[in-house]
Order: C-alpha cells, then sequence, then structure tokens
C-alpha cells in the first residue's frame, strides 16, 4: 500500500513531502490500549490457614502479597512474583515466636481472570533453650544486685526461643546498671546458636558494669531565671549513685515548673574525677505569653465561653499570672491571680487573687467581689490539693419576693481535695474527695459570724468488661449567726445537672413565705448511677439521685430518676440525661432534660 503524500509547492518551485502512515499510527494506539489493559490490576484474594494470632496476625504483617492485593498497579506478572516470596515471609514471621521449621504449601491459582493465593501453614515444634549461659563481668559484677538478676532471671525465663521476651529481659538489665549508678554498662556478647535440625538454642549473653558513678556538680545553661530559684528544684544528692531514674525524675520536674519548653541534662564523663559525674542542664525559656478558650453548654447556665491569658514567666524569679474571663447565660466570672513560688517551688505557691462574679439561679441574683491570698500546694499529677487561705468578700445578693443584702465578711479557710481516676476514655475506677471549711467572726469586722463544712465525694468501681457503678455523695452544714444576710453563695441549694437531675437548677431548699427557694444551712444528697459501654464512644446510663437543702430538720428528701446517653472522647464526655422528678408524681409531660460537657471527675 503506498502512503498518502501531502505536498505543498511555493513560488520558488520548493516542494516539501510529509509521509503520514495511517496505518501505523492506528496499529499503535491499539497496541497502547492493550497494554494499558494488560497491566491493569487483576482481582487477588489471599487466603491464609492453619494458623492462629498472634501468628497469623503478624505472617499476613510480613506477606507482601497481602499487603499488595488491592493495589492499583498490581498485574499478572506482580503476583506471581510476590507469591514465590511468600513461604520465606512466612517462616520469618514465625521466628519471633520460636518456630524455625514450619511446613507451607503455597498454592496459586486463576479462574476467570480471579487469582487465588492459598498458603496453609503447619507451624512445626518449636525452638527449645538448651542452655543458658548469663554472666555479669565489671567492676560491679560481684555486688549482690547483679547476681540477684542473673537468678531472677533464670526463675523467670520460659523454655522456648520467643526473641520479644529476651530483648525485655536484656532491657530489665540495662535498666537495673543505670538505676545503680554505671551509666556505661554494656553487652559484651549477645548471641543465639540455634541448631535447626534439633529445635533447640543455646544463649550467650555477657554483660560489663563499667565503673560505678557517683553524681558531681549540677551547671545550669540558663539566663532567664534566678539561680537561687533554679536550684531549689534540684532532686539529685551530690555523692549519690548515679541513676537514669533520678535524672528522668530531675528533667520531669524543670519541665513541670513551666518556665521551660526544653530541658536537656547532659552527664560530663570526660570531666568526671574520681568517678564524681558533674551535670550540664541546659533550659530553653518557655513563651511567656499563652492564651487559652473555651466554648460549651449545659442546660445549668446555657452557653458559656471563656478566654484566658496566663503570663508564666513576668521576672527572673519564677512569677506567673492568670487573667480568667468566663461568661454564660446565668453566671459571669473575672478573675485576675498573681502566683509566687515559695518553699518547694516545683509544688507551693503563694497565691493572691482578685475576683468579681456574677450568679443567678430561678429565685437569686447575686454579685460578688472578692480578694484572696493563700498558700498553695498541689503535686505534679495535679491529684492532690491543699489551700489555707484569707479571704475579704463583699457580696449584694437578692431573693425573689425580698429585700436586697449587701454583706462584708473576712474568712478564713482550708481546703482540700484528691482525685484518682483510671487512664482511659471510659474510667471504670476513680474516686473524688473535696473539703472546705471556712468562717468569720463578727468580731473581726465581719457583717456576721458563721462557720461552714462542705464535703463531696465521689466513687465509681467497675462491672465487667464494659459496666461501671457510679456513685456520689455530698454533705454541708453551716451555722449562721444571722441568717438574712448570709450570702447566697455560701448557701446550700439543691437540683440540677451535678446534683438532683429532674429538678430545675438550684430548685430545691428552704423556701420562704412567697414559696421562693432562698437556699438551707445544710444539705445532703448523693446519686447512684449505672453506665454501660454500648460501642467505642458511646455509654447508656441509668440513675436514682436524692437530696435536699434544709435549715434545722431534713423534712424531705427529693428524688429524680432517668436514663442518658454519653459520648466519649480522650478529654471529657457530653452528657444527656431525661429526668423525672419522681417525689412530685410525675407526668408524661413533667420529665427534664440535662445536658452537660466535662472531665468524668
Amino acid at each position: 500500500m503506498n502512503p498518502t503524500l501531502l505536498s505543498f509547492e511555493s513560488n520558488n518551485r520548493h516542494v516539501f513531502r510529509y509521509p503520514v502512515r495511517l496505518s501505523i499510527l492506528f496499529f499503535i494506539l491499539i497496541i497502547s490500549l492493550l497494554a494499558s489493559q494488560a497491566i491493569a490490576k487483576v482481582p487477588l484474594t489471599v487466603e491464609l490457614n492453619g494458623l492462629k494470632n498472634p501468628f497469623k496476625k503478624n505472617a499476613l504483617l510480613f506477606l507482601e502479597i497481602n499487603k499488595m492485593k488491592d493495589d492499583k498497579d498490581l498485574n499478572e506478572r506482580w503476583i506471581k512474583r510476590l507469591h514465590k516470596r511468600a513461604p520465606k515471609q512466612i517462616r520469618e514471621a514465625l521466628q519471633p515466636y520460636g518456630y524455625y521449621n514450619p511446613e507451607i504449601k503455597a498454592e496459586l491459582t486463576e479462574t476467570e481472570g480471579k487469582w487465588l493465593a492459598t498458603y496453609t501453614v503447619d507451624k512445626g515444634p518449636p525452638v527449645n533453650i538448651n542452655k543458658r549461659d548469663v554472666q555479669w563481668f565489671g567492676d560491679g559484677s560481684t555486688e549482690p544486685v547483679f547476681q540477684q538478676s542473673i537468678e531472677e532471671y533464670h526463675k523467670r525465663a520460659g523454655d522456648i526461643l520467643i526473641h520479644a521476651d529476651h530483648e525485655a529481659e536484656k532491657n530489665k538489665f540495662m535498666s537495673m546498671a543505670l538505676s545503680n549508678g554505671y551509666p556505661k554498662a554494656k553487652f559484651l556478647t549477645s548471641e543465639w546458636l540455634i541448631d535447626i535440625d534439633k529445635n533447640s538454642a543455646d544463649l550467650t549473653l555477657y554483660m560489663d558494669t563499667g565503673p560505678l558513678y557517683y553524681f558531681g556538680d549540677i551547671n545550669f545553661k540558663q539566663d532567664f531565671l534566678d539561680p537561687d530559684l533554679i536550684r531549689k528544684y534540684v532532686t539529685i544528692e551530690k555523692g549519690a549513685p548515679y541513676s537514669h531514674e533520678a535524672l528522668l525524675e530531675f528533667q520531669q520536674i524543670l519541665i513541670a515548673s513551666n518556665y521551660a519548653k526544653e530541658v536537656s541534662i547532659v552527664p560530663l564523663f570526660k570531666e568526671a574525677v574520681d568517678q564524681q559525674l558533674p551535670l550540664d542542664v541546659l533550659m530553653k525559656r518557655i513563651p511567656p505569653h499563652k492564651f487559652a478558650f473555651n466554648i460549651g453548654y449545659d442546660s445549668n447556665t446555657g452557653v458559656r465561653g471563656g478566654v484566658r491569658w496566663d503570663n508564666r514567666l513576668i521576672n527572673r524569679h519564677g512569677h506567673h499570672s492568670t487573667v480568667l474571663l468566663k461568661l454564660s447565660q446565668k453566671e459571669g466570672v473575672f478573675r485576675a491571680q498573681y502566683n509566687i513560688p515559695v518553699l518547694r517551688p516545683v509544688t507551693d505557691r503563694w497565691v493572691s487573687t482578685a475576683s468579681y462574679e456574677y450568679d443567678e439561679s430561678p429565685d437569686t441574683k447575686s454579685t460578688t467581689t472578692e480578694f484572696e491570698t493563700a498558700f498553695v500546694r498541689r503535686n505534679l499529677a495535679d491529684t492532690l490539693f491543699y489551700k489555707g487561705f484569707l479571704l475579704a468578700s463583699n457580696e449584694q445578693f437578692s431573693v425573689k419576693s425580698e429585700p436586697d443584702e449587701n454583706t462584708t465578711l473576712f474568712s478564713a479557710g482550708l481546703t482540700f481535695r484528691f482525685s484518682e481516676i483510671e487512664d482511659s476514655m471510659f474510667p471504670q475506677h476513680g474516686h473524688y474527695v473535696f473539703t472546705d471549711l471556712r468562717g468569720a467572726a463578727e468580731a473581726l469586722l465581719s457583717d456576721t459570724s458563721y462557720g461552714r463544712l462542705h464535703l463531696k465525694g465521689r466513687y465509681m468501681y467497675g462491672l465487667g468488661e464494659n459496666g461501671r457503678i457510679d456513685t456520689r455523695l455530698e454533705i454541708g452544714a453551716a451555722w449562721v449567726d444571722n441568717y438574712n444576710i448570709y450570702p447566697t453563695t455560701l448557701r446550700f441549694f439543691t437540683g440540677g445537672d451535678n446534683s438532683v437531675r429532674g429538678y430545675l437548677y438550684e430548685s430545691l431548699g428552704p423556701v420562704n413565705e412567697n414559696q421562693v427557694s432562698v437556699g438551707g444551712k445544710n444539705v445532703v444528697s448523693g446519686s447512684f448511677e449505672y453506665d454501660h459501654r454500648v460501642a467505642e464512644s458511646w455509654v447508656v446510663a441509668t440513675f436514682v439521685d436524692a437530696g435536699n437543702a434544709y435549715n434545722e430538720k431534713l423534712e424531705k428528701i427529693f428524688v429524680g430518676a432517668g436514663v442518658g446517653i454519653r459520648w466519649l472522647v480522650p478529654f471529657g464526655s457530653l452528657r444527656i440525661d431525661i429526668a423525672y422528678p419522681v417525689s412530685e408524681n410525675p407526668g408524661f409531660d413533667d420529665w427534664r432534660l440535662h445536658v452537660g460537657f466535662g472531665a468524668t471527675l
């Protein structure tokens, strides 16, 4: 077939010819389409038989053919190549568990363009440990603690060669050396001699303690804190045997001081004299200003939001401040706080606070101005808290249908809080204790004398894998000289999301002649709730609450009961409850919805 010729003739009679072979172009197009189909992904199923977890799970992780079965570029050539590698990969996956001689039957079949890779595995007998030669060498080798570590190892060691167990034991040996003053400890020999034919193994593990070191001088490399302050954070005693745990604790305390964003502790081995090991402590200053914002909702106070500003490094003496603004439909708080580290700076502060608060309940309103100075101690985990305080307060409050009051008090008191909770999105064990004792005397310039004790407790314990009982108890008692001018913020109320559900917020307690709740001198309330986890992030609940506030005599206990759901997130839970006021003989329309979001304890 002659090619088609296209020609163009110019004025100067030169002729240009361009051959176009249409048949060749068409052929190339067809070949390209066929090639694209040839390399397209083909269906592949992988089956692994004869193994149970954890062996099966690990083998599937090792198998490349299983990991690539959904790859869009998978083709026949790759399937055959991956299938050929599979038996070796299965063997490698079983070796960490001590199985070195598995029998593997591998089959690859194709039916109507669909591929099936099947592997049937008999893992065979495990490799048993025939002999262990474990020894310490070096300066500390004869110390009882090192000899005892070998004896304890032989008691714990199993008969089957399991790689993870062996590595864990090696880590224990090194951790013990680091904890007993031997930071230069090392492995001299660590090897297994495996006889695959006999399914047996011999272990040789030789370790050198190296020389014994002691803590020497500590040199701080920082320029933003007073040296006298920073040395109060030192938890390492000069001359004590070197300990890796002691170094970690020291580092964690310096970070917990909230002055440094990064802390590095460098042992200076080259500068050690007579095994006295000096330390360089490098600290990088934290950005002084920190802002935080929050927004939320609960049915007690409605929509709420807040902003917090922390100045974490005002001066070289470690002073820091906090300014807080919280607003909701029924509450408002403005608080400014100044903190000075004292005594043991890592836990102790002298805290001065000025605040203005607005609070509204169905029957009361109050605005409170306070000035407080206090000694505060809390542990690093913030699970233990003590406060001794002096408080000057002025409260303007009103009770519906009663005259407004204005009361000034100069109070002194103690606050204690302790909490401990399981680290889990759905904790099944935890407890919380809160105690507050305070009082004022008219002889010391207060408008009235009073004494007040407030106790709260909470306890959770698990039932099975997905259930828990959550109990709560509140007890409060006060003696008041002139109750008419006793501030409403110090009176006791019940009812609402965190009290007796099924009733309006702070609606339960003594009432005046107009049946308006005015709060009581005393309170008792409790709750019993069962929570059951039905999915990873969802919990259903049923509960009964009871309690009341009163003055001289508890005449009635109000009971509320209902059901709810909880949506779990790492930093708390969303709670939605439907509760009925059982003591009021409720009808179908008397249920109350309670919504809140917050931490578990």
